[in-house]
């Protein structure tokens, strides 16, 4: 976007980036002029950070920068036209134009400074765009009216703002909102800027924060509470109705509000259906958030790398740091699974590292790491590598083969568990459903739901004895009126008590986008839907479920979680039969 001969040097260690230095101009058509120039960050000027979506490549307009024509985006254009001044220099700090995105070397310098570079600056800008003046003044109007309600609350109170208690006192009339109003807010909330990973750490970091959209302009303070209060209004059972199309446009305000930092895994996981242009930002984006420094140093970036070889290093650096296999558990593959597809091969995937651009996951099997209660490896709870290298194409690690699996049912969701059609098209039962339905209950309870109770609150082994009961007889009343279901097509209420609402909640999360399989041993399981007959069940040291592998030649292709009840505590290791230790090399 930007033109290399503007850049006199490269800017390749310490703490130095460049800053824009904005001239000023009475006529706003006038051409942009601006010079661009490196500082210590530590002894800078007061600047300006500027937050904002790139926009499409093609779309370019010319400046003069340093002295020197350039072709820059037409949103970086844009914006920077909005922040110049009639009187006095404007120094602002833009990615685009202050870090020289055609050398690889220094972007992978720059980048992991902008943690510091906006968290420095005396104010970050974001810049939303053009747009229509009506809805522009309509939304930030109520916007204001409803922080102010909530700041109002807050100082009556003296507590914060909090789910329970905001909606049932917050004097906020159910009329306050025409339907112009809310498809203002819709239009506000719909901006690109409010998808974009990058914009997490540039708002959270920032010291203070102002929002322009067009000619008008609104506190962060003010924009973030009123996203904050309509999208918790509109999860909320209460009389004051939110239209559905806003609830769903407000992605996720209180995590753009929050100043927390997180471990890697959970930053890569609550951020992943935030949008970037460049597949490594997926990673890169978010390593100003992160708590734990040794997992950031484990992570080098590296903008040379391709995707896949990114995407695989977050494997090996929670490996390296924690020894723990938790990113196997956010790997989801498409049900027709090809690793020599064009995509794949372009981007360098291996199928042993979670696709971070990809949203459309399955949940994860299992609690976090400090919680999990499955010990399927038994006494080997450190994972083995048997070898690799820096960049490695292949991931070799120890463990013991359990069983090859023998059939595989239809893919479950939440619709095709109630689609009459579906047993039809892809039989989820044996031939013979009664016996499913009154053999083995507690076991396929467990398997339906993974372990869990109420959609990962706890585990079912952690309830009393009555509950664990009540729960247990659930499953044989749910699966007889998913039967009665699929042949009549009457849905009424599958749940007619909290215990058989808490099983159907969860089984419908839990099997979402997996599949039930059989092995040659006839043990029962649940797995990922890429899964076919031939693939092997294996438990890897290290790992808190069970791996479901494929072979290819001498090598493996790693498909996902599984959940085998009779294995998930150890039970391969107690000596009732011979394992023997093997390493599996994935691909």
């Amino acid at each position: 976007m930007s033109n290399y001969s503007i850049y006199t040097e490269r800017i390749l260690n310490g703490r130095i980036f460049r800053l824009l230095f904005i001239r000023p101009a009475l006529d706003q058509d006038q051409q942009l002029e601006c010079c661009c120039l490196p500082f210590n960050i530590d002894y800078a000027p007061p600047y300006e950070a500027l937050s904002y979506v790139w926009g499409k490549s093609n779309l370019s307009a010319e400046i003069r920068c340093n002295g020197r024509p350039i072709a820059i985006g037409i949103e970086l254009l844009n914006a920077l036209i909005r922040l110049r001044s009639p009187e006095v220099t404007q120094i602002i700090w833009a990615d685009a134009l202050c870090i020289n995105q055609s050398d690889k070397a220094e972007k992978s310098h720059q980048v992991p400074l902008m943690g510091s570079i906006y968290s420095s600056a005396k104010r970050v800008v974001v810049w939303l765009g053009q747009g229509d003046e009506k809805f522009i003044i309509e939304a930030f109007e109520y916007s204001i009216e409803v922080a102010k309600a909530c700041l109002r609350y807050d100082k009556e109170r003296g507590l914060p703002l909090n789910h329970e208690e905001r909606y049932e006192t917050l004097d906020l009339p159910k009329d306050a909102f025409p339907p112009s109003a809310w498809k203002s807010l819709q239009e506000l909330y719909e901006r690109p800027w409010f998808s974009r990973v990058w914009c997490v750490q540039e708002i959270r970091l920032a010291q203070a924060a102002f929002v322009l959209w067009g000619d008008f302009g609104i506190d962060w303070q003010y924009l973030s509470l009123a996203a904050s209060w309509v999208f918790d209004k509109s999860n909320q059972e209460t009389d004051f109705e939110v239209p559905s199309a806003v609830g769903q446009s407000v992605s996720h305000p209180d995590i753009l509000r929050d100043k927390d930092r997180y471990p890697l895994l959970e930053a890569l996981r609550a951020f992943r259906e935030f949008e970037s242009t460049d597949p490594r930002d997926k990673v890169y984006g978010l390593l100003n958030l992160v708590e734990n420094q040794s997992e950031t140093d484990a992570l080098a970036l590296d903008y040379h790398k391709s995707v896949g070889e990114v995407y695989a290093d977050t494997v090996l650096a929670v490996i390296r740091v924690h020894s723990k296999l938790s990113t196997f558990g956010y790997i989801t593959h498409p049900p027709k699974y090809d690793p020599d597809n064009e995509e794949n091969l372009k981007c360098r995937c291996r199928s042993w590292a979670p696709r971070w651009d990809d949203s459309a996951v399955a949940d994860v099997l299992g609690f976090s790491e400090n919680d999990c209660r499955w010990k399927p490896y038994g006494d080997n709870a450190t994972v083995m590598m048997a070898g690799h290298d820096s960049r490695p194409e292949e991931l070799c690690l120890k463990g013991v083969y359990y069983n090859r699996v023998c059939s595989v049912e239809g893919i479950m969701d939440y619709y095709n568990l109630k689609d009459p059609m579906y047993n039809d098209e892809n039989p989820a039962s044996p031939e013979d459903d009664d016996m499913i339905i009154e053999t083995d209950s507690e076991a396929w309870t467990r398997t339906l739901t993974a372990g869990c109770w109420d959609k990962n609150q706890d585990y079912i082994e952690n309830l009393d004895p009555a509950t664990q009961e009540s729960y247990y007889r659930a499953y044989p009343r749910f699966m007889r009126r998913l039967k009665e279901f699929q042949v009549t097509g009457t849905e009424g209420n599958f749940a007619h008590d909290e215990d058989s609402a808490k099983f159907q909640r969860t089984v419908y999360s839990i099997c979402r986008q997996r599949r039930v399989f059989w092995t040659d041993n006839m043990t029962f399981g649940l797995g990922p839907q890429c899964m076919r007959p031939s693939d092997i069940v294996v438990v890897l040291y290290g790992g808190n479920t069970p791996y479901i592998l494929r072979p290819k030649g001498d090598k493996y292709l790693f498909m996902g979680q599984a959940y085998v009840d009779n294995i998930m505590h150890g039970e391969i290791f107690d000596g009732s039969e011979e394992y023997e230790e093997r390493t599996f090399c994935l691909v």
